[in-house]
């Protein structure tokens, strides 16, 4: 991600370039915060980014507000919900350059920088509304070597990003949109003498669209974010600047190939159960059609190939981005794809992808990333009697390489 630290490293900058020269005019100024490589769920990763138009359960609540409507075809009941959570370590390799800023037209050259993600969420639906919170949050840290000065800082930032979106899926859940706030915290700390502890927050929106026919083996989407600009305050005497969040619009379409639905409408054990009486269902009907529900379910999972792609455009806030480097004042593209399928049925689902990461500082170069994953189905256990049906526990692995960048991911679930 990078937003922190290139926040971070260029408010702390200027700070320290306004001490140095007591005789300098402090300025105010826009940090852009854009955001290369792709972080999130093992399975986004593994995709390589192409989540938009198959965003589903608490891993899309962050990417698609309209993905807290879709319900899961191993959901049968009028209420369920969700849990979530995933951590990715970045900066694996001795020599690494996250934020992409090599080549850059910039003055000081950046050393090793690290990066932790975690993420976690929230999904809670009743039929065809869903409520999703997700809650983002990566430390980053970077030693930074001023050549001019002959100043060596290092620099520590964290930074949270907060989705709550409210969906709704029309025409029996073929049409689902979605919208809420999505907030944003940061705060850094330089420990290079010249500066300390900075913080802000601001708030935008976000709203989405899924398009997934009954019985269609396809769906398309559009997720848009808005810009957030969030006052930071300047360090020793500094003036003001603003973090820039920038505005992003995704467009993905995705369609799967084989005998497996990718769209089955949602049908609850209670409705099929009035089926087989003309009165109120009774514990043992219901119970009865959710044995038949969950055979059905089983029956149907079968060979597939599911091919996602999407495009991810970005306005980058300019003029400033990591060090004092000029940050592009333009739209970016990102065009992302990626497949999946299940190589060992019922055992291990096996996921790659590939996306482009646009140079974001004048000067910097774009690089190609390849993206891999895997789920493995693991043992058995019901949690003391707490789980029914799917208890068998799933380890998920993803990794995403470029030039200079190497991040994994890991997180523990379920099979379905």
């Amino acid at each position: 991600m990078g937003v922190a630290t290139m926040i971070a490293l260029s408010t702390i900058a200027s700070a320290s370039s306004a001490q140095s020269d007591p005789s300098a005019k402090a300025q105010p100024q826009t940090v852009d915060s854009v955001r290369g490589p792709v972080t999130g769920s093992t399975r986004r990763i593994g995709l390589g980014g192409a989540f938009v138009a198959i965003a589903d359960d608490t891993e899309g609540v962050a990417i698609n507000p309209a993905s807290s409507a879709v319900r899961l075809p191993y959901s049968w009941s009028d209420w369920d919900y969700g849990f979530g959570v995933d951590v990715a370590v970045g900066a694996w390799l001795p020599k690494n350059d996250i934020y992409n800023q090599q080549h850059a037209e910039t003055p000081k050259q950046a050393g090793q920088s690290t990066a932790l993600f975690g993420s976690v969420a929230l999904l809670v639906n009743y039929r065809q509304l869903g409520l999703g919170v997700s809650a983002e949050a990566q430390h980053n840290s970077a030693a930074q070597a001023d050549q001019t000065q002959g100043i060596t800082s290092n620099f520590a930032a964290n930074f949270g990003l907060v989705h709550a979106n409210l969906a709704y899926g029309f025409m029996d859940g073929q049409l689902l949109l979605g919208a809420g706030p999505r907030l944003v915290g940061m705060s850094f700390n330089g420990s290079s003498g010249n500066a300390g502890l900075l913080s802000t927050a601001g708030i935008g929106y976000e709203a989405g669209v899924i398009a997934k026919p009954i019985f269609g083996q396809y769906r398309a989407a559009v997720a848009i974010k808005s810009p957030i600009d969030a006052k930071l305050p300047g360090a020793n005497g500094a003036a003001d600047s603003t973090a820039h969040v920038p505005w992003e619009v995704a467009l993905g379409l995705a369609y799967q190939f084989g005998a497996r639905p990718l769209n089955p409408p949602l049908r609850t054990a209670k409705e099929l159960a009035q089926e087989y009486r003309t009165v109120a269902p009774t514990k043992a009907d219901i119970k009865r059609a959710e044995d038949e529900l969950f055979d059905s379910y089983e029956a149907s999972q079968r060979r597939y190939l599911l091919v996602s792609s999407e495009l991810s455009m970005i306005q980058g806030g300019g003029p400033v981005g990591l060090s004092g480097a000029t940050a592009l004042d333009r739209p970016v593209i990102s065009p992302r794809v990626g497949l999946e399928t299940e190589l060992v049925p019922r055992a291990f689902r096996l996921r790659g992808g590939s996306y482009y990461e646009p140079a974001l500082l004048a000067g910097a170069s774009s690089r190609v990333h390849g993206t891999g994953g895997c789920d493995i189905k693991l043992f058995r256990w019901n949690i003391f009697g707490l789980l029914d049906r799917f208890d068998y526990w799933q380890l998920s692995l993803a990794a995403d390489a470029a030039r200079a960048y190497l991040n994994t991911s890991f997180s523990i679930g379920f099979w379905h």
